[in-house]
C-alpha cells in the first residue's frame, strides 16, 4: 500500500508539504551563490578601456556597469532576505506536522532528520543505525499516522490545492 489515501490526502501529498522547508532552504541557497558570483562580479577589476580610432555603432551590451551589479546585488539581498522569513514559514507548518507523531519515536525521528536537517536516506540509516527498508517502514507509519489527523488532512488539501492553482509559491515558501 504504497499511495494510502486517506480522506483525499496521499502519502505523496503530506511528503510534498514536509518537503517545503528544504525546498524553501535550497532555494536561499541558489540566492546566496547568485549574491556571492555577483559580489565576485563588483569586486573584479574592469576591463582595461581600449582605443578604438572609430565611434562604435551601438554601445556595447555587456557595458552595464558596476552601478547595474550593485542594483542587483541588492535585489538579491532582498530576496535573502524573504526567503529567509519564507524559511521561518515553511519550517513551523512542517513541525506542526511532526508534532502529531509520538515524542521519541523512531516515526518522529526518521521524518525529523528527513524534513527539517534534510539529510539523505543514506545517512539517516547510518544514523539511526538501521536498514533502508526499515527505515522505509518508520517514515511510511509516519506518514499514515499525519494522514490519520483529520487536521493535517485538511492542511495537506490546502496546500495542494494552492500550489494547483500556482498561489503555493508564497505559502509554501518559494519565492
Amino acid at each position: 500500500m504504497n499511495q494510502q489515501t486517506t480522506g483525499g490526502a496521499t502519502r505523496e501529498a503530506v511528503k510534498e508539504y514536509l518537503q517545503q522547508y528544504h525546498m524553501a532552504r535550497e532555494r536561499r541557497r541558489m540566492l546566496e551563490r547568485r549574491h556571492d558570483v555577483l559580489a565576485r562580479e563588483l569586486r573584479a577589476p574592469a576591463p582595461g578601456s581600449t582605443y578604438m580610432t572609430m565611434p562604435a555603432s551601438h554601445p556595447a551590451a555587456d557595458s552595464e556597469g558596476a552601478v547595474s551589479v550593485v542594483f542587483r546585488l541588492a535585489e538579491v539581498e532582498d530576496r535573502i532576505e524573504a526567503q529567509r522569513a519564507a524559511m521561518g514559514r515553511a519550517v513551523t507548518m512542517v513541525m506542526d506536522l511532526i508534532d502529531l507523531l509520538p515524542e521519541n519515536s523512531m516515526e518522529r525521528t526518521v521524518v525529523e532528520l528527513r524534513h527539517i536537517d534534510c539529510k539523505k536516506w543514506e545517512r539517516i540509516c547510518k544514523e539511526v543505525h538501521m536498514s533502508r527498508s526499515r527505515v522505509n517502514d518508520y517514515y511510511n507509519a509516519a506518514l499514515d499516522t499525519i494522514l490519520s489527523n483529520k487536521r493535517a488532512q485538511k492542511l495537506v488539501q490546502d496546500f495542494e490545492q494552492d500550489r494547483g492553482h500556482g498561489t503555493g509559491g508564497e505559502k509554501s515558501g518559494l519565492i
